[in-house]
C-alpha cells in the first residue's frame, strides 16, 4: 500500500509518511488507480476535486517504481 496526499498547492505526492489528509492505494495491482478513478475515491478521500493530470502522474510513478519503494516514508520529489 502507498499513500497519496494532496499538498496545499494541489500537487499529489506519494509516500507512506506524508502529513495531511491522504488516500491509500494499492501499488501492486495496475488496475487499482483505474478503479479509484472510476469510484471517485481520490475526491472522496481527499475531500475535494483532484486534477486528472496529477492522478496520471501518480499512475506513472507507481508503474515506473518511483516513490517509496522500501516503505520508508520518503516521498518522490518528481511528483
Amino acid at each position: 500500500m502507498v499513500r497519496v496526499v494532496r499538498g496545499p498547492d494541489g500537487v499529489l505526492s506519494v509516500g507512506t509518511g506524508l502529513a495531511g489528509r491522504g488516500a491509500w492505494l494499492c501499488r501492486d495491482r495496475p488496475g487499482c488507480v483505474d478503479l479509484a478513478i472510476r469510484h471517485r475515491a481520490f475526491e472522496r478521500a481527499l475531500r475535494g476535486p483532484v486534477d486528472a493530470a496529477q492522478v496520471e502522474l501518480v499512475r506513472v510513478a507507481l508503474q515506473s517504481g518511483a516513490g517509496p519503494v522500501s516503505g520508508s516514508g520518503s516521498e518522490d520529489p518528481a511528483l
